[in-house]
């Protein structure tokens, strides 16, 4: 009977722990990232990369990043979903790995 309800307490763990990541990951802001070369000496209000401009979300923290960034760094931008304009800007900006 011990072994029994072991067995059942070490499977109702193991469900909550994948369930629990499952709602980790669901609260997780989508966004499409972006990841290349910085081509242009970026700005608090954007960012060229790979040649292509893209807007920083004002209050991000993306925008206080920005200027620790320089020309020729590879970086990963995650930019948001298209807001009223339909253009998706830029809310986080890192280092990427090894650039």
């Amino acid at each position: 009977m011990k072994l029994g309800k072991l067995s059942l307490i070490a499977a109702t763990a193991a469900v909550v722990l994948c369930l629990q990541s499952a709602s980790v990951w669901a609260i997780r802001a989508v966004g499409i990232t972006v990841t290349g070369q910085i081509t242009a000496s970026p700005s608090p209000t954007q960012i060229e990369i790979a040649h292509h401009v893209y807007h920083i979300q004002p209050n991000s923290p993306a925008a206080s990043a920005a200027r620790s960034f320089f020309l020729g760094q590879t970086v990963d931008a995650i930019l948001s979903n298209p807001g009223a304009n339909a253009e998706p800007e830029v809310v986080s900006l890192v280092l990427h790995p090894g650039g």
